[in-house]
């Protein structure tokens, strides 16, 4: 469980490598809304996104510091902008999504503890296209 702004949202912990912490990145003239930059991961460029505008959300400030949830698929790796973990839970009574709700929500969670929205975390990667790991140079 992860937390945008005042929302609960969840990844299937099958795509999800880590959370880190970005002191740095590098921002991408000209790119959309959501890709704040790219950052080195250990020798490996990953592109830093922000769901928000994904999910019909406005934008956040990626600051250093910035905490990002890792997540890949068939060699497609990208770093979720987060404001929080949350922690991990079993995926248990899950609802499927409105379908107003946008490509990316694979449906709600209900919980004890208040409801979260499952993300699509494949179709994200997909529709991220370019979103893959490269190499850094110098590595």
């Amino acid at each position: 469980m992860i937390r945008l702004g005042n929302a609960l949202y969840a990844a299937e912990v099958r795509f999800a490598r880590e959370v880190v912490v970005f002191d740095e990145y590098t921002q991408v003239p000209l790119s959309p809304p959501h890709l704040i930059g790219v950052s080195n991961l250990r020798g490996r460029l990953v592109p830093l996104v922000d769901l928000r505008p994904l999910l019909g959300l406005e934008p956040a400030r990626a600051t250093r510091g910035a905490k990002a949830l890792v997540v890949e698929r068939d060699q497609l790796t990208a770093a979720f902008l987060i404001d929080d973990v949350v922690g991990l839970e079993p995926l248990e009574r899950l609802t499927a999504p409105d379908p107003d709700e946008g490509e990316f929500i694979a449906g709600h969670l209900e919980r004890s503890a208040g409801a979260a929205v499952l993300l699509d975390v494949s179709r994200i990667l997909t529709a991220l296209g370019g979103a893959s790991t490269v190499p850094a140079s110098g590595s």
